[in-house]
């Protein structure tokens, strides 16, 4: 199969197949009367495609999508030097067949062909250490000069939400694996002006629709990158500390003088359990990685109040625990090594997020309000380990985000000094949080804060308290509640300023 006249009948047929199942995508001809109904025109490929697919895709066979993946992903996995990588004009269809397959479900219904199809954007990308400069050139300008060139960061998105939300056979493990080579593609994309800035303007056009029907593409994808990397990290810190302790163990000897196969099951159990955290931190870094670029240009949508509070409180959390005083529960022998564990890069990234987001009052005093993780001594913690690991350029800014922090819990402090007790029908009943905007759930008549809701529903689009269908424009505002609460808000002031 990789004999060199082979490897180019291969690609000639691969581009050809991704050229013809283009036309059959696009082809509006459907008379009953017709002898063929293979496309007989070349028709030009215009974005966004129409929201239903012909019937005419129904009888074409998966395996010749199929077909396509396994060709890319085997000619980068093997390093074959495939004909087609080598021209443009050849390399051209197939990423337009990619983009055509992966914008919305409608053209493949299958969520594991999708992300397949999503990893073959990893097989275009110009390899670092590519054996043919002239490879590397033809790949980097398909990304610059492909005429569908913008629409690549949407369609990436748009399948990376998908797997999670198509409720199909995608198991919460699998999902992890096809994310995978989406974080090295985004990286790359992140490299390349004009599609950095195709990531700005999904994001501009996410915060201009916060509270719309069906939530905007980008912000679900940056609520799911946030609960990849609170649960990512999460697991990993629980694995690195179950080995420590076995590893511990082991060492001590308490093994030896185990039953035979009680041993071999704890020796299962370690391999297990190092292979899960080496993943999970690869996954964890990656995700992380992601959020420092994203926030690095793109900072109000992360300091909106439906995500504000979310991504101070997942900072705060890891934070305390690599730097706080738990933080050698997850130091093992040979954690980079072997287990891919490297804190100090993740200290220094969370710094950095938290650094890019710093100018915004609203993220300042969302760290300041977490109650679980924050205290005035954290920033100080995470500053001395930052001198430790080589990070000490970014010190001086630190001190300056702890200071803000800390000037807004003074003011958060005498603000819940002034209020003192707060009427339970005043309090979110999720959040436990005073409501400044209380809205009423239609199915449940329950009432909660509208920031609270529209977090909720970013993940499930469900009455929290009935599991009823809901989507925010079913929500009522509570007028005379947030009347009723701004006027106890002033009456207290009043009574204590008095």
């Amino acid at each position: 199969l990789i004999e060199p006249s082979m490897l180019t009948l291969e690609g000639q047929f691969v581009m050809t197949t991704c050229s013809w199942l283009v036309q059959v995508v696009l082809d509006p001809d459907l008379r009953e009367d017709k002898e063929s109904f293979s496309p007989t025109q070349v028709r030009e490929v215009i974005f966004p495609l129409p929201s239903t697919a012909p019937p005419t895709l129904r009888c074409v066979p998966e395996v010749l999508l199929e077909n396509v993946t396994h060709y890319l992903v085997a000619t980068k996995r093997f390093e074959v030097p495939g004909v087609i990588h080598e021209d443009q004009q050849r390399l051209s269809p197939v990423l337009t067949y990619l983009l055509v397959f992966m914008s919305g479900s409608a053209r493949s219904r299958n969520p594991h062909l999708r992300a397949q199809l999503a990893e073959c954007l990893d097989c275009l990308l110009p390899k670092e250490k590519a054996s043919s400069s002239v490879s590397t050139f033809v790949r980097e300008q398909l990304f610059k000069t492909h005429p569908h060139r913008t629409r690549i960061v949407e369609s990436l998105l748009d399948v990376f939400v998908g797997i999670e939300m198509t409720g199909q056979s995608v198991t919460f493990e699998q999902k992890f694996n096809y994310r995978r080579p989406m974080y090295t593609v985004m990286e790359y994309l992140w490299s390349l002006e004009e599609q950095k800035q195709c990531f700005k303007n999904l994001a501009a056009d996410a915060e201009a629709n916060m509270e719309a029907v069906n939530p905007p593409l980008f912000l679900r994808f940056l609520n799911l990158l946030m609960n990849d990397a609170v649960f990512l990290l999460d697991e990993a810190l629980s694995n690195m500390a179950s080995l420590r302790t076995m590893m511990s163990a082991r060492e001590a000897g308490e093994w030896e003088n185990l039953p035979p196969n009680e041993r071999q099951r704890n020796e299962s159990s370690f391999v297990h359990i190092g292979m899960t955290a080496r993943f999970d931190n690869i996954l964890g870094t990656k995700t992380i990685e992601c959020l420092v670029y994203l926030s690095s240009e793109i900072r109000s949508i992360f300091c909106h109040q439906t995500m504000v509070d979310r991504i101070a409180a997942m900072l705060n959390y890891f934070l305390l625990h690599l730097v706080g005083p738990n933080k050698k529960n997850f130091k093992v022998r040979d954690q980079l090594k072997e287990y891919s564990f490297d804190p100090a890069a993740i200290v220094l990234n969370i710094c950095k997020i938290y650094i890019h987001l710093s100018d915004s009052e609203e993220f300042c005093a969302a760290v300041s309000r977490d109650g679980r993780s924050y205290s005035p001594q954290l920033f100080g913690l995470a500053e001395s380990v930052l001198v430790r690991i080589g990070g000490g350029m970014y010190v001086a800014d630190l001190e300056r985000v702890a200071g803000e922090v800390q000037r807004l819990a003074d003011l958060q402090q005498q603000e819940e000094g002034l209020l003192g007790d707060i009427p339970d029908e005043y309090l979110d009943p999720i959040m436990s949080t005073l409501m400044s905007d209380p809205v009423v759930l239609p199915s449940s008549r329950q009432i909660v804060d509208r920031s609270t809701i529209a977090r909720h529903l970013l993940s499930d689009q469900s009455d929290p308290f009935n599991r009823e269908p809901l989507t925010m424009d079913m929500v009522r505002p509570a007028t005379e509640l947030r009347q009723q609460i701004e006027a106890w808000v002033l009456q207290r002031h009043g009574n204590n300023s008095s």
